[in-house]
């Protein structure tokens, strides 16, 4: 049987699930409003009161989407797995040596491949979770200017409310065509993951997955299966201390020796003399 490695709790498949569905509904209702006469509005404009209908599904979408990005926040500061995902997230200098190494990979300027070790995180979605943040923060923003039109104009001039417009626009622009062209590729179309990569719904990755993608995650797994990798508690990762393991082996050797009279009395001796030879330093 395939072993398997958890990629995503059921908690953050559903929060992807949640995202997935809201920023599709968002896609079409807004796209909607600027290509009213587009084949794939008719569904809506030919409703009773559509394009009403598709003003309050956008803003709704845009809410759930707000909801949703505080939930996330919460999770990650309050659960010990989204604090570990903020740390594995964080842009590190392996991940500029990674891209450097694929782009030569692919350009073949490798000869052959060089096999890459990537972390939990990769460089690729590292940037693409930091481009859904700086592009639900705009979105958020330039959103809410549009839908309270009348407060903000009393006291903006106009000219600001039709930037927002324009930035609204081409961020929604860009978002889908991340999604589609980026984030597609990088589950479906990628010839290594074709059909598709089953992690948003099953939550698990095979080995062979995480041997591709995120080989230094699994030589990590591997290594705490081991027992040759203790993971720090949060105090020590604070106080940034190096904590070295020791091998289980050597651990339970040593449980197993029993503590004769002559130990016991070298251990004093050795203690009375470390007190007769100290100088107060």
């Amino acid at each position: 049987m395939t072993k398997k490695y958890l990629r995503m709790t059921l908690n953050e498949r559903l929060q992807h699930l949640n995202l997935a569905v809201n920023f599709t509904l968002l896609v079409i209702t807004g796209f909607a409003l600027s290509y009213s006469t587009a084949f794939w509005v008719t569904p809506i404009t030919d409703l009773p009161m559509g394009m009403t209908f598709r003003g309050f599904l956008h803003r709704l979408c845009g809410v759930a989407t707000v909801f949703l990005g505080g939930y996330h926040l919460l999770y990650l500061a309050f659960t010990p797995r989204g604090r570990g995902i903020v740390k594995d997230m964080i842009p590190k200098l392996k991940d500029a040596q990674d891209l450097w190494e694929t782009l030569k990979n692919n350009l073949f300027i490798n000869r052959p491949a060089k096999e890459i070790k990537m972390p939990r995180f990769n460089f690729r979605e590292k940037l693409e979770y930091l481009g859904l943040i700086w592009g639900t923060i705009v979105m958020t923003v330039t959103g809410f200017i549009l839908w309270f039109k009348t407060e903000w104009l009393q006291f903006f001039p106009m000219w600001t409310w039709d930037v927002a417009r324009t930035i609204h626009f081409y961020e929604a622009v860009l978002a889908t065509l991340t999604i589609i062209v980026w984030h597609f590729y990088s589950v479906i179309f990628n010839p290594d993951t074709y059909p598709m990569s089953w992690a948003w719904i099953t939550g698990y990755l095979t080995e062979h997955e995480m041997k591709e993608e995120h080989g230094l995650e699994l030589e990590k797994i591997k290594a705490q299966e081991r027992g040759e990798l203790k993971e720090l508690p949060e105090e020590a990762t604070i106080r940034r201390k190096k904590i070295y393991a020791i091998p289980r082996e050597k651990m339970e050797g040593e449980r197993r020796k029993p503590v004769t009279v002559g130990g016991f009395y070298g251990i004093v001796q050795r203690f009375n003399e470390s007190i007769k030879n100290w100088k107060g330093t």
